[in-house]
């Protein structure tokens, strides 16, 4: 009786359950002005020259934004360092390359079915097994797109996003996550969009470094910048919304551990974390032997002397580094996604410093979809799933624990033009063409509901980004493990565009390995 009762509260709560949300909430509609021509936008570490987005006219968009110095030379593998002072006007109209990494010449999901998902590098194929050719070590940049009609006295919510990848790829230029049509459809709300360094260059994990987090570091330096700086194109520095997805959200989490009374920042969003981007010290004898492999490889072999090998590998160029990476076939693994605990910023015990109140402040969107690392084979798919939704089960409950408010969402929507094979599912990643409006850049049909579920998580999103509190009228209710059946979290895109599961229903796989996971049919 109870499980027939839970099935008819799942069918019957739809869209309609959002009604007053979408009464109430209204855009502005693209303002007329007389004068769009703040294309100019002067900041204290430089003068930037933007242009009218091509499909959106009512989106500023500024493409090339450098936040730190480039890590080149002597700054190669240390910490961001801080710009100074600058009148140089910079031509922000192009993107700025990404950040070194390489195209692999092995057949992925992302390579096979997810070709928006990829850095754009003209003229290569998605498998190129080469250097990626938009790369570069001068990487350290962000992009921000406003409303045309923004300026320094707009003070709109600013999300400021940090792009996934395995910790070995990714950068702004991805199709998918190209925010200008979500811009333009609000115009409330201005999206930041950062490079980072990834794989050996933002993770080296050489004896010599007292940090080798730096891809953390990367994030805290833009985050630095846009919060000096934001308010010049139109954004308000008191409301700043930090999220990523995959490699990106595992940032976002650690971030909040590393800088917890100073975050710079007023709320989070971690999508997809996945269950562990740290090295398990107790079965890893040796975390720097890659480094030392790659270095012995390219001549830099000094033995022990750690200092010398590290000067030997600033003065090789990073393509040789890149290109010794990707073909690299030896016994030993070379991982440089995973990061080491230094208990500065990445933390063996994460739980230790939630009870002891080390963790910013500020509420939190937490996601996962249904299907965050498919294959053909179901019980694998499952198994893998697991460990996905329970780690955001826990650490949710852990926030909750220490009076932190989450708001969690399934992504559940299984489209042909986004899976085209019916076995993905809602795959991993697939929620931020949602998000971002992305989603007509896939060819295919697309429906009704497909469009429904963009919106409705459009909204939600730019809801929350402009003030959580006002969220539970709306129909999101903070999530409360020990509430009634097991707390409340949203579903986006399975039968209606919205609707309500419970924790119950939805974790039960967590608490019982029986009970099958989940997962988009």
């Amino acid at each position: 009786m109870a499980h027939s009762l839970l099935l008819l509260f799942l069918a019957t709560t739809s869209l309609a359950t959002f009604a007053p949300y979408y009464a109430n909430l209204t855009f502005q509609p693209p303002r007329t002005l007389s004068n769009w021509s703040n294309l100019t936008v002067e900041t204290r570490t430089g003068t930037f020259i933007g242009a009218l987005n091509d499909t959106y006219p009512d989106v500023r968009q500024f493409l090339r934004v450098p936040y730190a110095k480039p890590p080149v030379g002597d700054l190669r593998w240390l910490p961001p360092q801080q710009l100074e002072k600058s009148s140089r006007r910079y031509d922000s109209t192009r993107y700025g390359p990404a950040c070194p990494q390489y195209v692999s010449s092995t057949a992925t999901t992302y390579n096979r079915y997810a070709p928006p998902n990829l850095l754009i590098n003209l003229g290569e194929s998605l498998n190129e097994g080469s250097v990626a050719w938009s790369t570069s070590e001068d990487c350290l940049s962000l992009a921000v797109w406003t409303p045309a009609y923004a300026d320094n006295t707009s003070k709109l919510p600013v999300a400021l996003f940090v792009t996934g990848g395995h910790g070995t790829m990714g950068g702004i230029d991805i199709p998918s996550q190209v925010p200008e049509q979500w811009v333009s459809r609000s115009q409330e709300h201005i999206v930041v969009t950062i490079n980072y360094r990834v794989n050996i260059f933002g993770n080296p994990k050489s004896r010599a470094l007292d940090e080798t987090s730096l891809s953390l570091l990367d994030v805290r330096a833009a985050v630095e910048w846009v919060s000096e700086n934001i308010e010049a194109f139109g954004g308000d520095p008191e409301n700043i919304m930090l999220w990523g997805q995959s490699q990106g959200s595992a940032l976002t989490h650690l971030y909040t551990l590393a800088f917890p009374t100073d975050p710079l920042v007023s709320k989070f969003g971690v999508l997809s974390q996945p269950p562990s981007v740290k090295v398990d010290l107790s079965t890893t004898p040796d975390p720097y032997v890659g480094f030392d492999i790659v270095a012995k490889a390219l001549g830099c072999n000094y033995g022990t002397d750690a200092d010398a090998e590290l000067e030997c590998m600033r003065q090789v160029s990073w393509v040789q580094i890149e290109e010794f990476i990707n073909r690299y076939s030896g016994e030993a693994e070379l991982d440089f996604s995973n990061y080491i605990p230094d208990e500065r910023y990445i933390f063996t015990n994460e739980t230790t410093r939630y009870i002891e109140g080390k963790v910013a402040r500020g509420p939190e969107i937490r996601s996962n979809t249904a299907s965050e690392m498919p294959t053909a084979n179901r019980t694998a798919t499952d198994q893998t799933q697991r460990q996905w939704l329970c780690k955001g089960v826990q650490e949710s409950a852990l926030r909750y624990e220490h009076g932190l408010d989450t708001y969690r969402y399934l992504w559940a929507g299984n489209f042909s033009n986004i899976s085209p094979e019916p076995w993905l599912g809602a795959f991993h990643w697939s929620d931020l063409l949602m998000i971002f409006g992305t989603y007509g850049k896939d060819v295919g049909h697309i429906s009704e509901l497909e469009v429904d579920t963009s919106i409705a998580m459009q909204d939600l999103f730019l809801a929350f980004l402009k003030d959580p509190r006002a969220l539970e009228s709306e129909g999101w209710a903070a999530f409360e493990p020990d509430g009634a059946n097991g707390g409340l979290v949203l579903e986006f895109g399975k039968g209606p565009a919205v609707r309500n599961v419970t924790g119950s229903w939805l974790d039960a796989g967590c608490y019982n390995p029986s009970v099958p996971m989940r997962l988009s049919g």
